[in-house]
Formats: structure tokens, C-alpha cells, sequence
């Protein structure tokens, strides 16, 4: 479309802007009977018309905005359809968004681009919008400046509900995809949880606050998957450290809006705009209390000096010729210098005080004993963080151990968002802005493998990247060959604790009076499937791994387990098998018959072996119905008469 013609009732005057679902122009309106308005026309892009999916989501902007009534948030003012091209028209918003301004007064490293007062007031209007959004069920999703229009009156307008998020409708995007700007995302985004709610608004609103008062992002990364490792476990320097005009309620706000965790951050928007109007007032009362110490410390100088000066008139009115008594010395412990030393001594001493147990950096001793105590990983990584921001800099074992141990849980986080990722049937197939795409489509063919008990073809795709990254300069790089590397480790180490299991079970299955042991419930499920396998109810064997997968599926922490269930149920597929009850009853017959010859035998390691196979009867087959359960109690019975 081009400037110049019509779209409808519409006269297009300028294009504002494109993006992969439409693009916005300025347009002329004139509705029937009325004056002619400015306004911003969104078209649906073109070729998505015949995309049902993306027709689906335009519509949805306009269904949301239509819902919104706020003077801070663009209003829309017609929506329809012009020769099967959806559009919608909103109010024109005669202003500059908040990056433009931004990147015009950010002229020096490090200064500044808006004084804290006019972040409390643009927060105070964006908070009321939000509390609008919110009340209705509407998350924006992609709070940034470059959404944040300013009028030349100087009211901010909430724009782009492009991937807002109605909690009342089903979603239109897959689950636990990753949507928004990476760099304003918040924890639970990025980890692409379900269920949003507003406070991940608030976080994305707490890093808006930040940039605007610092000049800078709280996070640098080089790629997006880095980025949400940052935000799901990164630490930021606070906004005061980097500019100290900001008043620390107002840097605390900001830090607690940055939480982590939703539950720890500010309950709504509403409660945030409170609290801005709080720090205006507190800054307000400190500087006239300020103003009125000022004053008093004038007043009471003016009033000595007055009084030395009658005293001094005193004496010259009087003319005495009488020696002047001297003036009797006051204690040396009045003396203002004296008090003045003293007032210094304490306070140095308070000072050291606080500084020692206060502002002082942990050691690094008590923060080593601290990360080996933990088990939880988000606990560690809090530690970590505080020993590699005191003492990195140290060569010794222990401050190499925390490097590594860093590093790790990084890898840890990158496995948490690519998993998320892969489990995106939408956005699987989509690399992540930043990243290397050919390593990216890699890692999700290997972890499609893995889900398919391919190990053989994951293991191949994850030597492949570690070879292609281990020896890149790039920091980003070399976590695809870290992360692969993690992946074989993974894989290596379930095959040694299946084996060890193996070796478990043979050991003690050699103990003539005790039955076989387990630590948990998960690894007797295990050492079931495997004495099937043993037993050659192949059928049976593979019903219990794809049993085990199901368990673990999902969970990141027991992730190796899940591949190697699959690929041992993978391998089961091809063996002979019984087909039904009948057929299993007729081996479990054969084999009872086996283990009574077994039993005569003169030999100990035959019975030994003839009494394992009952064991493995009454084990395995436990709970069966009909023949198979006559069967177990045949085997029960003969085991039972087996001299100890």
C-alpha cells in the first residue's frame, strides 16, 4: 500500500511502522456527518489475509483494545474489513515514543536520560493503565519504551496490545513459548510458563523504570537464550549505584519490582502508583525539613552574634578603667573543637561497626561453606554470584571450583529455556534472535532424537556441536559446545547407573536368603523393566520403560532418565515377543518347569539360578489375573520349600 491512496474510508497520509503481522500508517478519517480525524491505520500484513492462525491474532488486538477505556492507553476507534483485508484505526497519538526521546538526550556514557521526577510521573500514568489492562484480564506481554508514546502535552499513551494476553481466552500461541522483547521479558516469560498474571507486567515495567533512570539495560547479553538466563537468574548493579540523584525509595521500588520471583514483587499496579505518589511526598517533606534546619541554624547565629555584640557596647559605654575579670576557662570537655573530635570518634566507630557487619562482603570462606551446603541450584547460584562478585579475581582451587560451578548452573538454565523451547510445537522450528541458528537447529534435531529414544542419532549431533563450538573465542558460542557437552555426560551416566543397577541386582541375586533392595519406588519401576528384559517378556519390559518415561517426562532434573527409558523401550520393538496373556502364561509355564530342574541339580549355582527364575515369577508378575496369577502362586509356593 502506498502513501497517497485510500483504503476504504480511509486517506493514507504516512507509513508509521511494520512488523510481521501488519503494518501502521497515518491516515485521514472523515465518518459520516462528522469532522475529519486523524487517526493510526493497522493493516493486516500482506499474505497473512488467507492465514487463518494470524487472522486470529489481529483480530484479537482489536477485540482487546476495544475492551480498554483509559486515557493512557490508544484508543480504538473502528475496526472492520476492506475487500477481506481486516484492519482497525486508533486514536493518533501526536507525540514521540519513549525511545526516541531517549536516544536524543542520551548524549554523554553514563548520564542520565530523564530526571527520577519525570519517571515517577510517566510511572504514576503507566500505572493507571495497567491497572485498567489488568482489571479487565488483559496482560500486555511486551512492555517497552518503544510502546510508550508521550504526547506534546505530556500524557503517556500505552500502545502495541499486539501480544497481549487475555486470561479469559484461550491462547492462540503455542505453550511455553517465549513471547516479547527479550531484553524487558520477565523470569516466568522466559522460562514460558502458562500462566502470566500481572506482575509480569510489573517486572517488565521495573526494567522500563530502570533504563529510563540509568540510561542503560539492567542485562547485557549477546543472544536471547543469554538474556533469559539473566533474567531467570541473573543479578543487576542497582539503578542508584548508577545514578545517585535517585531517591532510595524510589531505588528500592524498582529493585523489588525486578523480583525474581512474582510473589515478591509489588502486588499490583495499582500499589505501585501508590507508592510512586509516596516517594514524591517523602522527597518533598526531607528537603523542606532540610530547608527548615537551614533556617533555624541562621536564626540562632544571628541571635549569638547580637548578644557578643551588646556585650562589647557594654563595656565601651561604660568606659571602665576596672582590670576586666578574667574569663573563667570552661572545661576542657565543652570546648566545641573537643566535642567536635568526639562526635568524629564515634561516628568513625559506628561506621567501622557497620561496615564490618553491615557493608562488608561476606568471606570467602563463610560464602564456600554457604555453596556447599546447598542442594537447591537456585540457592547456589545466589551464593555463587556473591563470591564471584568479591573475590573472582583470588588463583586458588576454591575460587576455580565456584568459576566451574558457575558455569555449570548457566548450562543448567540454557538446557531449562531450550527444553522449554523444544517443547513449543510453534516455536521449535524458530531460532532464537542472536543465536547461531545452525547450532540452534542442531540442538532441537538432538533433543527430537532424545524424545524418540534415538540415542545413537543424539549422541552424533551433540559430539558434532562440541567439536563445532569447544574452542570458540565467543563466550556465547562455546555454551552451545558446554551445553552438548552436559548432554553426552547425561546420556554416559544414565548407561553407567543402569549398569551399576544390573550389577546391583545380579550381586544380589547371588544372596541365597534375602530378596532383592531398593532406595525408592522409581528404582524398583527400573530393575522391574529390567528382569523382564532378563526374562524375555520383551512386550511387557517395553510397556514399563514407555511407563517410566511418562513419569519423568518434562521434569528437567530427571531429563537423562526419561531419554534412557525411551531408548530402551526403542530398542524392545524389534524383539520377539508374546502377543497376549495366553502366550505369556506358556513361557512363565516353560520357565517354572526350568527352574524345578535347576532345583535337583547337585550344582549350588544352578539352584541358585532355578530359584531366582521363581523369584522373578512372583516378582514380575504380582497382581496378574487368571492362569498368570495361578502361575505366581505355583512359583510362591515352590520358592517357599527352597532350603535357605
Amino acid at each position: 500500500m502506498h502513501v497517497g491512496k485510500t483504503f476504504g474510508p480511509f486517506a493514507i497520509d504516512k507509513e508509521l511502522g511494520s512488523g510481521a503481522m501488519g503494518t501502521v500508517y497515518r491516515a485521514r478519517f472523515q465518518p459520516d456527518g462528522q469532522d475529519e480525524k486523524t487517526v493510526a491505520l493497522k493493516v493486516i500484513a500482506f499474505g497473512l489475509s488467507g492465514n487463518e492462525q494470524a487472522l486470529l491474532r489481529f483480530e484479537r488486538e482489536s477485540q482487546i483494545l476495544r475492551q480498554l477505556r483509559h486515557p493512557n492507553i490508544v484508543r480504538l476507534l473502528a475496526h472492520g474489513r476492506y475487500k477481506g483485508t481486516p484492519f482497525f484505526a486508533m486514536e493518533f497519538v501526536d507525540g514521540r515514543s519513549l525511545d526516541r526521546i531517549m536516544a536524543e538526550r542520551i548524549t554523554a556514557p553514563g548520564r542520565s536520560p530523564f530526571t527520577w521526577e519525570e519517571v515517577v510521573e510517566f510511572g504514576r500514568q503507566l500505572c493507571a493503565a495497567l491497572q485498567h489492562a489488568h482489571e479487565k484480564g488483559i496482560i500486555h506481554r511486551d512492555l517497552k519504551p518503544s510502546n510508550l508514546m508521550l504526547t506534546r502535552e505530556g500524557i503517556l499513551k500505552l500502545t502495541d496490545f499486539g501480544i497481549a494476553k487475555d486470561v479469559d481466552v484461550t491462547a492462540l500461541t503455542g505453550q511455553n513459548n517465549t513471547i516479547g522483547t527479550a531484553a524487558y521479558m520477565s523470569p516466568e516469560q522466559c522460562k514460558g510458563e502458562r500462566t502470566l498474571t500481572g506482575k509480569s507486567d510489573l517486572y517488565s515495567l521495573g526494567v522500563v523504570f530502570y533504563e529510563l533512570l540509568t540510561g542503560r539495560k539492567p542485562f547485557q547479553a549477546e543472544s536471547s537464550v543469554d538474556m533469559f538466563l539473566l533474567h531467570v537468574s541473573g543479578t543487576f548493579t542497582r539503578p542508584a549505584q548508577l545514578n545517585p540523584d535517585i531517591p532510595v525509595w524510589l531505588d528500592t521500588l524498582v529493585c523489588q519490582m525486578m523480583e525474581k520471583k512474582p510473589e515478591h514483587r509489588p502486588r499490583d499496579a495499582a500499589m505501585v502508583g501508590q507508592v510512586l505518589d509516596e516517594i514524591t511526598e517523602k522527597v518533598a517533606a526531607q528537603v523542606s525539613a532540610g530547608a527548615d534546619m537551614a533556617t533555624a541554624r541562621g536564626a540562632n547565629t544571628r541571635t549569638m552574634g547580637d548578644a557578643g555584640d551588646r556585650e562589647a557596647a557594654r563595656f565601651i559605654r561604660a568606659g571602665s578603667k576596672k582590670k576586666r575579670l578574667r574569663k573563667r576557662r570552661e572545661p576542657i570537655y565543652t570546648r566545641g573543637w573537643f566535642v567536635a573530635l568526639a562526635c568524629l570518634a564515634v561516628l568513625g566507630s559506628f561506621g567501622w561497626v557497620f561496615w564490618t557487619f553491615a557493608l562488608a562482603p561476606p568471606s570467602a570462606e563463610t560464602l564456600l561453606e554457604k555453596i556447599k551446603a546447598s542442594n537447591d541450584p537456585d540457592t547456589q547460584k545466589g551464593f555463587v554470584a556473591d563470591y564471584l562478585k568479591h573475590y573472582a579475581n583470588r588463583d586458588d582451587e576454591n575460587t576455580r571450583m565456584v568459576k566451574a560451578l558457575d558455569r555449570d548452573l548457566k548450562v543448567r538454565e540454557r538446557e531449562r529455556v531450550l527444553l522449554n523451547r523444544h517443547g513449543s510445537s510453534r516455536f521449535r522450528a524458530i531460532p532464537v534472535e542472536g543465536d547461531d541458528p545452525d547450532a540452534y537447529h542442531k540442538t532441537m534435531a538432538a533433543l527430537t532424537a532424545e524424545d524418540a529414544g534415538d540415542v545413537a542419532g543424539a549422541r552424533a549431533t551433540w559430539v558434532e556441536l562440541v567439536r563445532a563450538y569447544e574452542g570458540d573465542a565467543s563466550s556465547v558460542k562455546v555454551m552451545w559446545a558446554l551445553h552438548a557437552q552436559k548432554k553426552l555426560n547425561d546420556l554416559a551416566a544414565s548407561e553407567r547407573d543402569a549398569a551399576a543397577l544390573v550389577n546391583r541386582i545380579e550381586e544380589q541375586f547371588r544372596t541365597e536368603d534375602k530378596d532383592i533392595r531398593f532406595d525408592n519406588d522409581q528404582e524398583q519401576r527400573i530393575a522391574t523393566a529390567i528382569r523382564l528384559e532378563q526374562f524375555k517378556d520383551y512386550s511387557l519390559a517395553r510397556d514399563r520403560w514407555d511407563q517410566i518415561a511418562e513419569t519423568v517426562k518434562g521434569d528437567q532434573d530427571r531429563r537423562r532418565l526419561f531419554v534412557y527409558a525411551k531408548s530402551r523401550a526403542r530398542d524392545l520393538v524389534s524383539k520377539k515377543e508374546p502377543k497376549d496373556d495366553a502366550t505369556r502364561a506358556a513361557l512363565i509355564r516353560e520357565e517354572i518347569k526350568r527352574a524345578q530342574v535347576l532345583l535337583g541339580n547337585e550344582l549350588p549355582a544352578r539352584r541358585r539360578e532355578g530359584r531366582n527364575i521363581l523369584r522373578d515369577v512372583r516378582d514380575l508378575y504380582a497382581g496378574q489375573k487368571g492362569d498368570i496369577a495361578t502361575l505366581v502362586g505355583e512359583a510362591t509356593s515352590l520358592l517357599a520349600k527352597v532350603p535357605k
